[in-house]
């Protein structure tokens, strides 16, 4: 059988390489990967063995994705019948009605009270002078040499890290103005 022009490349050390050649004495070895299929596409079980071929692959592949609409008639349900379906809707339970026992009347019997005692007076007791608590302001002014100032100790913040480095250090002004700005800044007419 003669050569087929595009199949064989030169590598770059100068050998032949015969892509298709490879390719069909690997056709039957696992490829890489999650898919569990051959090189050659066909399904796999974890043994090895061909479980669905590349052709039965493709031909349930076309059947389902074809161009051509199909017009069939839309299917309703799975077309499976349940023999022994025993299922009925739920009704609620039917009471029947029955008239009650007629009561007899009964004739209440006098329920005797205990003697009533007379309450003894409780003697009443004076009011206990009640002590009100004082409040902060009160105290103040009861006592105003016992107030103790802890603000007058505490130091005041003057400025941050800017602050600290501008008061150590001098900056002079010692920026070199050009002749014509220097003229612009002189007073008096300067144009006519």
């Amino acid at each position: 059988m003669a050569r087929k022009p595009g199949r064989t490349y030169r590598a770059s050390s100068g050998k032949s390489v015969d892509f298709g050649a490879l390719l069909l004495a690997n056709e039957t070895a696992p490829a890489i990967g999650n898919m569990n299929v051959n090189a050659r596409g066909d399904e796999i079980d974890p043994a090895g063995n061909i479980t669905k071929s590349r052709e039965e692959i493709m031909r349930e592949y076309n059947e389902l994705n074809t161009m051509v609409p199909n017009d069939d008639a839309i299917p309703e349900g799975t077309g499976i019948t349940a023999d022994d379906d025993d299922w009925q809707d739920w009704q609620p339970p039917k009471t029947v009605k029955t008239e009650p026992a007629p009561i007899q009347p009964t004739i209440p019997t006098p329920i005797e009270k205990p003697p009533v005692k007379e309450p003894t007076p409780v003697p009443v007791e004076e009011p206990k002078p009640t002590i009100q608590k004082k409040t902060v302001a009160q105290m103040v002014e009861e006592n105003p040499d016992r107030i103790i100032d802890h603000t007058s100790n505490r130091k005041i913040p003057t400025g941050g890290l800017a602050a600290a480095v501008a008061a150590a250090k001098e900056v002079e002004d010692n920026v070199k103005q050009p002749e014509a700005v220097k003229i612009l800044n002189t007073p008096g007419v300067k144009r006519i």
